[in-house]
């Protein structure tokens, strides 16, 4: 569920691809987390710049101060969504819009849970860029210094390139 502009907006549960690509991307960002900084899951709301609204990515990354009773964060610089196909406009057309208007957020990134595809959207300056990733290839997130392998993202998951 999320809240744009007023309006709650639900989604239904996830497949369970979904479920284990979310699982192993907090995982992984876990792992090479800085001690200082926070990774979330789906549970923690991030607070939109430009129009009020929440959303609640499925991971998420960020060094900004909270208190322990914060329910949102305000300075990700990584957001994550796995996508599907109910998602995927959303995820690349208004997410992609809102989470750039996000100051902090550096990184952007996709995970397709149909097909091997990931994307990631890179803030450079004022600009972006878009890399697109398949089998045998990696990506790095720069904001937590980690390399990701896209075959070993999606191991055991039976998926291909289509």
């Amino acid at each position: 569920m999320e809240l744009l502009d007023g309006c709650v907006v639900a989604f239904a549960g996830g497949t369970v691809v979904h479920g284990v690509l979310c699982t192993k991307i907090v995982s992984l960002l876990a792992g090479a987390a800085d001690p200082a900084c926070y990774v979330f899951t789906s549970d923690v709301a991030l607070e939109l710049a430009q129009r009020p609204g929440y959303y609640f990515p499925d991971a998420s990354y960020t060094c900004e101060k909270l208190e322990a009773s914060a329910t949102k964060i305000r300075a990700p610089k990584l957001v994550v969504e796995v996508i599907s196909p109910d998602s995927q406009s959303h995820d690349r057309v208004e997410k992609l819009d809102a989470y750039q208007s996000v100051a902090a957020v550096d990184e952007y990134l996709l995970i397709d849970s149909r097909r091997v595809w990931v994307c990631l959207f890179r803030r450079f300056g004022p600009s972006w860029t878009e890399s697109v990733y398949g089998l045998g290839d990696s990506f790095q997130l720069d904001c937590v210094r980690l390399t990701v392998s896209v075959d070993e993202l999606y191991a055991g998951l039976g998926r291909s390139l289509n």
